[in-house]
């Protein structure tokens, strides 16, 4: 018989349990939305905020409907604009890009149009994203070193300047991906599935991820269920895509959202471009091993810890990195301009981080001594460009230069880069040895 006490104890562990989540959200949201880019922004950006704001003003996608002189007299146009077989003309942009700012556009931007309701939404979807990656890891990590590695991803990473920062694509597969990783480490197989479908809206290619993560989690577990549990409801969202695209462009294909000529063209020419592939990994601009340097530092702790990692990790790792190939056979690494940070591996970053979070606990003495003045550091300088949104270079210049050093003088950097790196030290002794702070004892945790 269920007591009154028994019903106390339930509900107050109901409420531990979703307190931290509650926290993370709260904390990571609030800070996005206090340094979201609410004047301006890349045209990527702004084209599918105008099209949010259109979609939710007029109900009608075609151009005609509205007057917009900052897109109609850009030298650009022709790059967000698709004209229809019926000579109309409408913006193509990615379908989760759009339709998850019109109910913000809706309640809160039917005057004049703004960037900012498109800009708040991008900071809330990623803070829901931070939640769902928190309770992915929360599969295997303590809550103290937990909080730390869901803030490395949400802090310390282009998730914060690029994602949380407008509506991008990488907005929605950030999202589709953390919900991925949620539901995969609780064998929730047919989430996994939906939340790829979320995917889907936010780049049609991120089929690849599904495909790989449900392929491989059906053969580990000897269990073709899996795969038809991850394809049915993902094939499903594709088809409201479909739906989305005949509205929208007049057709059933829901690659429509975009011309396909320049990715056809680029591919036709770079289909093996070491250059391309290497620039989406150290460019100095662009590299995601020059902006997130606790990957390299985290890879001997990986090999290391190979054969214990779990296998939805592994599998979600592989379908980023599949993904990721694709990204460098259609695309330019560089991704256009306008931003601060790597945005094409972008979803290599979210694929990876359960992997390296679980692998962080077999770092070696060397990775223990440096991984505070690294995160420090790494966190330091996305958070100069996630708070300034103005010091994104040029796509010319991301070969030669750096966001963070062009915006300082060398002595400025070298003192950022120093005091930084000191200020990590310090909290990592005092991580590790709480009664540093305290003055008293206390049990240290390794990290």
């Amino acid at each position: 018989m269920c007591t009154v006490q028994d019903t106390d104890k339930t509900a107050r562990r109901l409420a531990n349990q979703w307190l931290l989540p509650l926290t993370v959200f709260a904390v990571t949201t609030s800070v996005y939305l206090l340094t979201a880019a609410y004047e301006s922004v890349s045209g990527d950006v702004l084209t599918a905020n105008v099209a949010s704001w259109q979609l939710a003003t007029t109900g009608s996608p075609y151009l005609d409907q509205i007057s917009f002189p900052p897109l109609d007299d850009h030298p650009g146009r022709f790059i967000w604009v698709v004209e229809l077989d019926n000579g109309r003309e409408v913006i193509g942009r990615s379908p989760g890009a759009v339709a998850a700012a019109i109910p913000a556009y809706f309640l809160f931007g039917r005057g004049a149009f703004t960037i900012a309701p498109g800009a708040a939404t991008a900071a809330v979807l990623t803070g829901l994203s931070v939640v769902l990656m928190f309770l992915a890891l929360r599969s295997f990590m303590s809550d103290r070193s937990l909080m730390l590695a869901t803030m490395v991803f949400a802090l310390a990473t282009p998730v914060w300047s690029v994602a949380a920062n407008g509506m991008w694509p990488h907005t929605i597969t950030v999202l589709g991906i953390c919900g991925m990783a949620w539901a995969a480490s609780t064998e929730k197989w047919w989430l996994v599935g939906l939340f790829g479908g979320v995917l889907l809206w936010g780049r049609l290619h991120g089929a690849l991820i599904i495909a790989v993560v449900g392929i491989l989690m059906s053969w580990r577990r000897r269990d073709p269920r899996v795969l038809l549990a991850t394809a049915v409801p993902s094939g499903l969202m594709l088809g409201l895509q479909s739906v989305w695209t005949r509205w929208i462009y007049h057709s059933w294909n829901p690659a429509a959202s975009y011309d396909t000529g320049p990715f056809q063209d680029f591919a036709a020419k770079h289909l093996i471009d070491p250059v391309n592939f290497l620039g989406l990994l150290v460019a100095p601009d662009r590299g995601i091993l020059v902006w997130t340097p606790l990957i390299l530092l985290l890879i001997p702790a990986l090999v290391r810890s190979w054969e214990e990692l779990p296998h939805w990790t592994v599998a979600l790792f592989w379908g980023g990195l599949t993904y990721t190939v694709l990204q460098g056979v259609l695309n330019r690494f560089s991704g256009g301009d306008s931003f601060y940070g790597y945005r094409i591996t972008l979803e290599l970053l979210a694929c990876g981080t359960p992997m390296f979070a679980y692998a962080a606990r077999h770092m070696g003495r060397v990775a223990q001594g440096l991984f505070g003045p690294v995160l420090a550091v790494q966190t330091l300088v996305i958070a100069v460009g996630a708070i300034n949104n103005g010091l994104g270079l040029p796509v010319d210049e991301v070969w030669t230069n750096h966001s963070f050093v062009d915006a300082a003088t060398p002595l400025i950097v070298v003192l950022f880069l120093t005091v930084a790196s000191l200020i990590g030290w310090l909290g990592q002794r005092i991580w590790t040895n709480p009664s540093l702070a305290t003055g008293g004892t206390a049990r240290s945790e390794s990290t």
